[in-house]
């Protein structure tokens, strides 16, 4: 915790000059994440006559979900299957396969967040409002373990989207994830206590959940994001870092952003949208 805590000083006192601003890349586009080069093929088809005999299910069959780990990787075939094969025994040791049928209401009312809407490919969005999920107290309560399975399921739920959404033939390969930034502080969010929530979050998507994000887009942020972000970006893997979008409170800036990849039907009221 002490090196932790160091660590976080040290980022805190420096913010970034680009807050407010747009991080002018794009993400991995549906085309892109589909289109491959000759050796990348050659390379996608070798890892999956090494791999197959241990894949569980017809969604991890799937072209899309061997690039993940390809891309990952850099298309080093040993370097990925040595990443599956790690998720695999994640996945069974921590019986991530059935942790969609767990009970996690004693959480969900302290940690509100929606997957039931669509960008405008069909990807499916993980919208949040951060004010809304008080860390430290999570900690405070000695509920940190239980925070980061219902974090882990969460994530379970909106990638089984994705798989769902390719057995009805639908093109789809990531998701998006939507934050609502407004009321994120530091002493519920982003104090030294919550910030191994954090990381263990980061750690968890990085090395499972590889390739998954097309776009996280964080709106209305405040500086403190800022030194979030300055925490977890040496966590952030090249394309994890391209795909974080932030924007401050010019809402013309972030309302173009959404209008031009999110139907506003599609998005609640704090996204500038006008889903109930």
């Amino acid at each position: 915790m002490d090196k932790i805590f160091i660590k976080y000083v040290l980022f805190s006192i420096t913010v970034l000059t680009f807050f407010d601003k747009q991080v002018n890349i794009s993400a991995i586009s549906v085309q892109q994440f589909l289109s491959l080069s000759f050796q990348e093929k050659t390379a996608l088809d070798q890892f999956r006559a090494k791999v197959e005999p241990i894949l569980e299910n017809n969604c991890m069959r799937h072209d899309t979900y061997l690039i993940r780990w390809l891309r990952a990787r850099n298309f080093d075939i040993n370097a990925a299957d040595r990443m599956l094969r790690e998720n695999l025994r994640w996945r069974k040791e921590n019986k991530i396969d059935n942790i969609k049928y767990e009970d996690f209401k004693d959480m969900e009312s302290d940690y509100p967040y929606t997957i039931d809407t669509y960008d405008k490919i069909g990807q499916p969005i993980g919208a949040l409002d951060i004010s809304e999920w008080d860390l430290r107290r999570a900690v405070l309560e000695g509920k940190s373990s239980r925070y980061n399975r219902y974090t882990v399921a969460l994530v379970e739920n909106i990638t089984g989207q994705v798989c769902e959404r390719q057995r009805k033939g639908m093109n789809v390969t990531q998701v998006v994830v939507l934050l609502y930034a407004d009321g994120l502080n530091v002493v519920q969010q982003v104090c030294p206590i919550c910030i191994p929530l954090w990381i263990q979050f980061v750690t968890v998507m990085e090395n499972y959940y590889a390739e998954w994000i097309d776009e996280f887009i964080v709106i209305d942020a405040s500086p403190t994001v800022e030194i979030l972000l300055n925490v977890l970006r040496p966590l952030f893997s090249r394309n994890t870092r391209n795909a974080v979008k932030v924007f401050g409170h010019d809402r013309k800036k972030w309302m173009a952003h959404l209008d031009n990849k999110i139907s506003r039907s599609e998005r609640g009221k704090e996204y500038g949208g006008i889903k109930p």
